[in-house]
C-alpha cells in the first residue's frame, strides 16, 4: 500500500481524472505550438529558380 502514497505518477493521474478540462488544455495548446513551430522551419521558402532564360548566364545581373 505504501506505492500509493507520495508517488507522483499516481498524483498526475488523480489529477487528471479530477480536471480533465486541464489536460486537454494542455494538448491543445502543445498541438498548437507544434504546428507553428513545424511550418517556421518546414516551410519552404521562395523558389530560387531562374525563370528569365534569355540572358547570357555570363552576364552580370
Amino acid at each position: 500500500m505504501a506505492f500509493f502514497y507520495d508517488n507522483p505518477v499516481i498524483e498526475f493521474f488523480h489529477k487528471v481524472v479530477r480536471k480533465p478540462s486541464t489536460i486537454l488544455m494542455w494538448l491543445f495548446t502543445s498541438v498548437i505550438v507544434g504546428s507553428t513551430a513545424y511550418l517556421i522551419v518546414f516551410l519552404p521558402g521562395p523558389s530560387s529558380t531562374d525563370h528569365d532564360t534569355d540572358k547570357d548566364p555570363d552576364e552580370p545581373r
